[in-house]
């Protein structure tokens, strides 16, 4: 599975960054292509929480269910998919000073094989750098206020 790992300093405290991160009401706002992040059944914070997301890049719709496998209080928060689109993140807030964090992520993603995962590579990949460096973006516009 490739994996594309991503530093980002934020300008707000190490709490409020894993606040604003970890709430799945926010995803759609800051995590580039995604469309809809919505609980399967009620969120408890914690590992267990289960999520349908729809992801458009490029001119091609993912959809995937990920399940929250880690999770340690205002730290870290991994997800896993258990069905559809094959990916997985995990992010890791770390505290700088009062009022600055590093979040640390690591992004997981497998196509099917055969000809139906190598055109869907072809198609999805140029978009993923994009989109990373999107994500940046977004999130210090967010939290940055």
């Amino acid at each position: 599975m490739p994996v594309i790992t991503r530093e980002v300093e934020i300008a707000v405290s190490a709490a409020d960054a894993f606040a604003y991160l970890s709430d799945h009401a926010n995803v759609p706002h800051w995590m580039f292509g995604v469309t809809s992040f919505d609980p399967v059944r009620p969120v408890t914070r914690d590992v267990g929480d289960r999520f349908d997301a729809v992801m458009k890049l490029g001119p091609k719709t993912l959809t995937s269910t990920l399940d929250v496998v880690e999770w340690v209080d205002d730290e870290v928060f991994a997800l896993q998919s258990v069905a559809g689109f094959e990916t997985s993140s995990r992010w890791r807030v770390t505290p700088i000073d009062d009022d600055r964090c590093r979040a640390d992520v690591e992004f997981g993603y497998e196509f099917p094989g055969g000809l139906t995962g190598r055109a869907l590579a072809k198609i999805v990949e140029p978009f993923i750098g994009q989109g990373v460096a999107m994500t940046d973006r977004n999130i210090r516009q967010r939290l940055e206020v």
